[in-house]
């Protein structure tokens, strides 16, 4: 649930470069909670993957974002 959360706000703030460390952050927990529901045979697997995943979507787009704000600079 706190992977899920942290992906969440990594993507609403995308625009900045905190969005990336929310990110990582939340990937970090997923990633941690994945491996314990998996090896205790819990349920919540599926609030993991989705964490992870909008994890992974708001590091992507905090680094196209920056990306695109450098470029526009120059």
């Amino acid at each position: 649930m706190v992977s899920l959360v942290f992906g969440v706000l990594s993507i609403a703030t995308s625009f900045v470069a905190v969005g990336f460390i929310l990110g990582i952050i939340g990937l970090i927990f997923g990633v941690i909670g994945l491996e314990q529901i998996n090896r205790l045979k819990q349920s919540g697997k599926l609030e993991a993957l989705g964490g992870i995943i909008c994890c992974l979507l708001g590091i992507f787009l905090t680094i196209k974002s920056s990306i695109s704000i450098i470029l526009s600079l120059s």
